[in-house]
């Protein structure tokens, strides 16, 4: 086996994990990191007796192995990567508008992160390949190179903008750090299968690779360390993040002559007026920012975030909110999501 193929083939499988390190939103909760359900990914059931592909308990169908499940998956990935830079490209944080997109980013990296999670299944369910199948899968998984590297690029790019995208009062740097964690084991796993099914002869050169994706991830959480708004965004409400950023959004459209109309109607302050929400995607969540985007909300946000210095972060503990000034509608808003 010829290692100017086998070296780009770990090269690109360490762009293909990297490819999550600046993804926001994905933050998943403890329980995930064991497998879907909860359950440990090696519980497949007392029937499967550990066989390859079995169909174990509480899965909807086994995971086939093989060369030729193999390229499929990487055919997704290609797939998935160019629609992470679709939503990555025009996103631009700092207004009503950019939640939408904001939106758009957290769903394409949740379809990439599923679907490494699932060729890290397929490669675990592959036998060692033959020198020629290891070629042809390494030269495939070399196509992806450039376009992983647009993407990282991309995101690197627009690290500001989404710096801005919480208006200094969710914490989307905290979760893209969160996410970075959890993405950090995951990556680990998904080397280490592709690892087993190459020829133990390069196992020098995939532990080598395995320290340098290890070493990419740190450096990236190292790269988000710090808040970036006062309140911090739990792994529990991300399945709810739609909801949230709309309730949100739609708090900070309401001006001053609705809460006089409010308050003329007897509705309290603090009270919501608006029913909560189960959205059943990104576009149908966009309809109620989309009609919350307004000057007069937008022109709130610049205030709020021209009145919060990026010093009073410094002072939060890693799980700890700073209640101060949050307008009480979108306080209300979080205690619905119990965000607070």
């Amino acid at each position: 086996m010829r290692l100017c193929i086998i070296i780009p083939f770990f090269l690109c499988l360490f762009g293909v994990v990297s490819a999550q390190m600046a993804m926001p939103l994905q933050a998943m909760p403890a329980e995930a990191a064991r497998g879907r359900g909860g359950r440990d990914k090696n519980d497949k059931g007392e029937k499967c007796n550990g066989r390859k592909g079995c169909k174990g308990k509480g899965d909807k169908e086994p995971v086939r192995g093989g060369s030729a499940a193999l390229q499929t998956r990487i055919a997704d990935l290609r797939t998935k990567v160019a629609n992470a830079n679709e939503s990555v490209v025009p996103f631009k944080g700092g207004n009503l508008k950019g939640l939408v997109g904001l939106l758009k980013v957290n769903v394409a990296v949740v379809e990439l992160g599923d679907t490494i999670d699932l060729g890290t299944k397929t490669a675990e369910n592959t036998d060692v390949l033959p020198a020629n199948e290891s070629t042809q899968i390494g030269t495939q998984f070399l196509a992806l190179q450039p376009e992983i590297s647009t993407l990282l690029t991309n995101l690197q790019d627009k690290r500001k903008q989404f710096d801005k995208a919480g208006f200094k009062i969710l914490d989307v740097k905290s979760l893209i750090r969160d996410d970075l964690k959890i993405q950090q084991n995951k990556a680990g796993d998904l080397g280490g299968a592709f690892v087993k099914i190459l020829d133990r002869s390069l196992a020098p050169i995939a532990t080598q690779v395995v320290d340098q994706i290890n070493g990419n991830f740190t450096t990236a959480i190292d790269e988000y360390k710090g808040r970036g708004g006062k309140i911090k965004i739990p792994a529990k409400a991300v399945p709810a993040l739609s909801d949230l950023l709309a309730g949100v959004a739609r708090a900070l459209g309401i001006g001053d002559r609705d809460r006089a109309v409010m308050m003329a109607a007897g509705i309290q302050p603090d009270a919501l007026p608006f029913a909560a929400t189960s959205y059943p995607n990104v576009d149908a969540a966009a309809v109620d920012i989309n009609a919350a985007d307004t000057p007069q909300a937008n022109t709130a946000i610049e205030a709020f975030v021209a009145g919060t210095r990026d010093e009073d972060f410094s002072r939060l503990g890693e799980d700890e909110n700073d209640l101060r000034g949050i307008p009480p509608l979108v306080m209300a808003v979080l205690r619905r999501y119990e965000i607070i």
